[in-house]
């Protein structure tokens, strides 16, 4: 039987001393290089990021300990028994926007696994996301039920579709549109696009900060800006040549990014731009949001998904109050609703995702009182509508965005409202596009 965990474990954050043993750890779990150069070795881990890892020695002697034997001799010195980073990222709630930490790298120790080490370390990335002041928590994965026990939720499924060339070659010229290739110069232009025309979405990373360098992507990245005959910038396109290697089809090496526009001309115009790419490949790979509004446009219907399989993107509510005020009341919306959320995933204390919460619509604005439900309205001048229950994976989903209480429902989840006018306004107020996320981290 695996020995109990230390009370407390002793997790701890990593520094710029603790880089060889990070990296050998991620390295030895997902592959990659184990070696580091000297200067990496000495460089500073990347900001805007929280890196958290438990000491093999410390649980060694732990373990040793509780079963009468005593640490090993110093076995486990300079080595991690598990560890993980939380990147520090904004995304986009319906208008609003809020922090989010995103969970990458998270391993433990082939010598303890078994252990409990991976449960616990889930919880204490949850438990900082709360310490930071992060409303959500967001993380990819393949196997999405391990993090389930831990309240995190399936929230999109990131699709790429396979398009042949010769549909977008018949598309015909849209007038009043001319193309820009994107330089370090108009690089600005292209980040200021897709922070406006994403802004509406829900889950979409604001792509901001130390995770996203203000100069050009690199490695072979490349894309055309769309400029209206009024010298507005319309939209974008932005893709990667690559070249055929192993596993590659031939004539499928075009990864067309995203392209973005602000109506249903500009994402035509863009597609045309593409389908001058006929003549060199036959097929392109196209990543698409959930809801976009490109799969409307797309001619000739033989598009198709592309076969290999995406992690899936999980979300999982923090502080449920904080992730309720960050987004904008839908104009005309207002009225007020107690909404309780059970979390029996977590050790009690660890985040402020449970918890009974007034929430008022109204100017605009939604607000969470910690009052009675009769006071919160009265204090907004609205009567509350009755309560909602949800169990965190139902407010997971939910709060970030775009799914109805009904959907919740249909997934299983406890979502009930004593009142239908309350599930009306909560639906309302989380309304929006279905989560999206075009970032890998």
């Amino acid at each position: 039987m695996p020995s109990p965990l230390p009370d407390p474990l002793p997790v701890r954050s990593l520094t710029t001393a603790d880089a060889a043993a990070y990296r050998a750890l991620s390295a030895g779990a997902f592959g990659g290089r184990f070696d580091l150069t000297p200067e990496e070795a000495a460089a500073p881990l990347s900001p805007g990021q929280s890196v958290l890892g438990i000491d093999s020695s410390a649980m060694l002697a732990a373990t040793g300990a509780a079963d009468g034997g005593g640490a090993d001799g110093g076995g486990g010195d300079g080595v991690l028994a598990a560890g993980a980073r939380i990147l520090h990222h904004g995304i986009a709630l319906g208008g609003g926007r809020a922090r989010s930490g995103g969970v990458a790298g998270l391993a433990v120790h082939p010598a303890h696994r078994g252990d409990g080490l991976f449960g616990a370390m889930v919880d204490a990335v949850i438990a900082r996301c709360d310490a930071e002041g992060m409303p959500f928590s967001m993380l990819f994965a393949s196997n999405p039920e391990i993090y389930r026990r831990h309240g995190y939720q399936v929230v999109a499924r990131p699709e790429s579709l396979v398009v042949p060339l010769v549909d977008l070659q018949r598309i015909r010229p849209v007038p009043g549109r001319r193309t820009l290739p994107v330089t370090a110069a108009t690089m600005p232009r292209l980040r200021a696009l897709y922070t406006e025309l994403t802004a509406g979405d829900n889950g979409m990373l604001r792509r901001e900060g130390p995770h996203f360098p203000e100069g050009l992507p690199g490695g072979g990245w490349e894309a055309v800006l769309l400029v209206g005959e009024d010298g507005t910038d319309r939209g974008y396109a932005s893709w990667t040549r690559r070249r055929p290697g192993p596993g590659t089809a031939e004539g499928r090496e075009l990864e067309v990014h995203e392209v973005l526009g602000r109506d249903r001309d500009d994402l035509r115009a863009l597609l045309r731009v593409l389908g001058t790419w006929s003549t060199l490949v036959e097929e392109l790979r196209l990543r698409v949001r959930t809801e976009d509004p490109v799969l409307d446009v797309l001619p000739g219907g033989r598009a198709r998904r592309a076969s290999d399989a995406v992690p899936l993107v999980l979300m999982r509510v923090i502080d449920t109050a904080a992730a309720l005020a960050a987004r904008p009341a839908p104009a005309g919306v207002h009225g007020a609703l107690r909404l309780i959320v059970e979390d029996a995933t977590v050790p009690p204390g660890t985040c402020r995702a449970a918890g009974a919460f007034d929430v008022v619509a109204v100017g605009g604005q939604i607000r969470v009182l910690a009052q009675e439900p009769t006071e919160a309205a009265a204090s907004a001048d609205l009567d509350s509508l009755g309560t909602v229950h949800l169990d965190v994976h139902a407010a997971s989903l939910l709060l970030t965005g775009g799914r109805s209480l009904a959907d919740a429902r249909r997934l299983g989840l406890r979502a009930e409202a004593d009142d239908p006018r309350a599930a009306a306004l909560l639906d309302a107020l989380l309304a929006g596009p279905r989560p999206s996320v075009l970032d890998a981290f």
